[in-house]
């Protein structure tokens, strides 16, 4: 099909995916309002809800509601194939689902946050590599900020 019937076409294609296009701004209004609500398990639209196993020490101070960076500890290859244990901030500002703690804080409880799909994909990938660390954020600290690793060399220059 040649001439403007092409451009009525996707017009209509148009209107009919996004009702703010075809002037219904209220039905997108609602629909955008909607994905700003999160399920009955605390997800939002786009999200995921990410269960990490965690030491029992490490979920003290955790409470659902907060929010907290990912670490984790792994040996990475180094200049001349030297390994080294190094530590990197994988995640900032993640949002605290929930915490299911063990009866002892010397048993292994899990963490519950919310992740968009990348994020996930990472800790799913530190978990099976290294140790996972999560460390809680102050009430208002949403900051985010470049990590560099940390190592002992590093430390102890």
């Amino acid at each position: 099909m040649k001439g403007p019937w092409l451009g009525i076409g996707l017009l209509c294609a148009l209107a009919a995916a996004a009702p703010a296009w075809a002037g219904d701004k209220k039905a997108a209004a609602q629909e955008e309002k909607a994905a700003l609500k999160p399920d009955a398990a605390g997800l939002f639209a786009g999200y995921r809800g990410v269960s990490l196993p965690l030491p029992g020490h490490q979920l003290v101070f955790l409470k659902k509601g907060d929010h907290a960076d990912v670490m984790v500890t792994f040996e990475a290859v180094m200049e001349g194939k030297r390994k080294e244990k190094v530590t990197a901030t994988i995640l900032q500002n993640v949002v605290v689902v929930d915490v299911v703690r063990a009866a002892k804080s010397d048993q292994p409880g899990v963490v519950q946050i919310l992740l968009n799909p990348n994020e996930a994909q990472y800790a799913a990938l530190s978990d099976a590599q290294g140790d996972i660390h999560i460390v809680r954020r102050a009430p208002g600290d949403t900051e985010m900020h470049p990590m560099e690793m940390a190592s002992f060399r590093k430390l102890f220059r």
